[in-house]
């Protein structure tokens, strides 16, 4: 995975993020599509572990 991809955080997630950052370890992540109008919608870091490319 590479910054611009897009992804999930689960398997069966229905949100989709785009890859902002990446380091060893974590993702910086912003949400796509609706969501990102979303209230409460922000970007935010999460373990690599955790991406599910879409």
């Amino acid at each position: 995975m590479q910054p611009g991809d897009h992804i999930t955080l689960h398997p069966s997630g229905t949100s989709t993020f785009e890859i902002v950052d990446l380091d060893d370890t974590h993702a910086t992540v912003t949400p796509t599509g609706t969501d990102a109008a979303a209230p409460g919608a922000y970007t935010f870091r999460v373990p690599r572990t955790h991406l599910t490319a879409t």
